[in-house]
């Protein structure tokens, strides 16, 4: 055929590309090396979730103390003001500052002064007494003691750090995209979960299932809440296998009848409508979590009141778990995850500047708000409450007030330092190093 002109081959469309056409403006030709094609479900979604060998190098970034290299003067100068650390984390820096001298002369003094007791002692050693006078009267051990019946902000706080300190390299590095599962209980819940001990073997029989299902270890995180009507219901973020079982059922079919049978409600009516909404996969709310921070936050969230106070339901521990022994225990934690924690020793420059460089950039993270106004979880007011210490002039007395003042970040009084979450800690701690390296 006769060749067509210049101008009217380049109004020709281009031959058409074998493969896929991703999009249809930009017609991509198939790669012929497999590994180029490959593309990761976690690079595509943005999962950035740094591992043990990001986190051990960025702590050999900070100057260690002279006390090091030098004789043992300097070592027990160091060691009479203290030793300063930061610890480095997935997710996570934290700075922390230890005393063992002081601590070492505070156990000699108690060892001195052993003869003396406490009001504590003398409690227990009355309500002994009253108890052997007494036989009928059970005996309480230091677990029933203690109930646990909510959910305070000092547990969140632990729950935030300990999720951004985890190592998600078992779950990430399968190449599966995250999803929320969610368990549930039929409507008659208090004849299978009678307490907080039963759900916890309800969860470790599930997932012992799964690994004889599936061949592989599991690995995920868990939360326990509550349900308006008291019933528990768990949380769990994993990554699904998307290949069928050893019973030949794709992983939603297998975890709805798992758990149903794990549960084992003696009613079939109860059965059959736990079988139809027991269970709950949902991939959207698992790739919200792309990183530590996110994943941490979320969980915060997710288990914390909203400004009207309509979940605050979800961390009140029922009536029938009140008893002693049917306590919820704890209500998180993580099943195949280790903690990924590298902690360095800083010298005390360093340990100021950077407390104040988290302090200054987590106030700019913040999101405030009025104090009269009720806020949500992820909103922090500007102000606090404090005791402030005051000496009467007329009659010598000490007394404390209640004032207002700004609310510190990363000062638990004193020189104690705190933490601050980061999307990426190893990164955050390079960028650390290198602003204390400027400083000095």
């Amino acid at each position: 055929p006769p060749t067509p002109p210049p101008r009217a081959r380049a109004r020709c469309a281009p031959p058409p590309a074998p493969g896929l056409v991703i999009c249809a403006k930009s017609v991509r030709a198939q790669v012929d090396a497999p590994g180029d094609a490959e593309i990761r479900a976690g690079d595509a979604i943005g999962f950035r979730f740094p591992g043990t060998e990001l986190v051990s190098p960025a702590a050999g970034l900070f100057e260690r103390p002279e006390s090091w290299a030098t004789g043992a003067g300097l070592r027990g100068l160091q060691a009479e003001s203290g030793q300063f650390h930061l610890s480095i984390s997935p997710g996570v820096l934290q700075l922390s500052w230890t005393r063992p001298i002081p601590a070492e002369k505070t156990l000699e003094r108690a060892a001195t002064h052993g003869h003396r007791v406490t009001v504590a002692q003398c409690e227990a050693e009355i309500r002994d007494a009253l108890l052997e006078s007494e036989p009928d009267v059970p005996r309480q051990s230091d677990s029933q003691k203690r109930q646990i019946t909510g959910w305070s902000r000092k547990s969140r706080a632990r729950m935030c750090r300990a999720l951004a300190e985890y190592d998600y390299t078992p779950i990430v590095a399968q190449d599966r995209i995250p999803a929320m599962v969610t368990f549930t209980y039929p409507g008659d819940w208090e004849v299978v979960a009678p307490s907080g001990k039963s759900v916890k073997e309800h969860i470790r029989n599930w997932y012992r299932r799964f690994e004889r299902e599936w061949g592989e270890k599991a690995a995920f995180i868990w939360k326990l809440e509550f349900q308006d009507r008291g019933a528990p219901h768990v949380h769990l973020w994993m990554a699904p296998p998307v290949r069928p079982g050893r019973s030949g059922a794709l992983f939603r079919e297998w975890c709805s009848a798992t758990w149903v049978s794990v549960v084992n409600h003696p009613d079939p009516v109860h059965r059959s409508r736990h079988l139809e909404a027991g269970t709950g996969v949902d991939t959207l709310k698992g790739i919200r979590a792309r990183d530590p921070k996110r994943l941490a936050i979320y969980f915060t969230k997710h288990s914390s009141p909203n400004a009207d106070g309509q979940k605050e339901y979800q961390h009140k521990v029922p009536e029938l778990w009140h008893e002693p022994g049917k306590g919820p225990g704890r209500f998180w934690g993580a099943v195949g995850l280790k903690k990924a924690t590298a902690k360095v020793e800083i010298i005390q420059d360093d340990y100021l500047n950077a407390r104040r460089i988290l302090r200054r950039w987590s106030r700019h993270q913040a999101v405030h708000a009025d104090v009269g106004c009720r806020f949500p979880s992820e909103v922090i007011p500007r102000t606090a409450k404090v005791s402030v210490p005051r000496v009467d002039l007329r009659t010598g007395q000490l007394a404390f007030r209640r004032v207002r003042r700004r609310r510190q970040l990363l000062s638990q009084g004193g020189l104690a330092g705190g933490f601050a979450l980061a999307n990426n800690g190893p990164e955050f701690a390079s960028q650390l190093a290198r602003a204390l390296a400027a400083w000095r």
